[in-house]
């Protein structure tokens, strides 16, 4: 199973740098760099941050596990429609309680 040193380790050998490189970039020493990679130390949130900063991606991306990117575009996409039907009916209520406020008014 894929876990977020994986990730790690894929980017960071996408980007061709060693261990101590990203240990010199996060500002930690080698050896617990190196117990992250191997999935030995857990990572608060805020150093996922950084690291994902590092390989100048979104948190997201980083930690995700075992998920195909067009997987999260379709996925976002989806959710994109969803708010936009979501705000048409949120005008189409707010349009009707205009008119019954102006009825009321007559």
């Amino acid at each position: 199973m894929k876990t977020i040193a994986d990730n790690i380790r894929y980017y960071r050998n996408l980007k061709g740098w060693s261990q101590e490189d990203m240990a010199d970039k996060l500002g930690i020493s080698l050896p617990t760099y190196s117990r992250i990679e191997r999935n030995i130390n857990t990572m608060p949130f805020k150093r996922i941050v950084k690291v994902a900063k590092v390989f100048g991606i979104s948190p997201s991306e980083l930690i995700s596990i075992g998920v195909n990117k067009n997987d999260l575009q379709k996925e976002n996409q989806e959710l994109k429609n969803i708010i936009a039907e979501k705000e048409k009916e949120i005008i189409s209520l707010q349009k009707r309680i205009i008119e019954l406020l102006e009825k009321k008014k007559c």
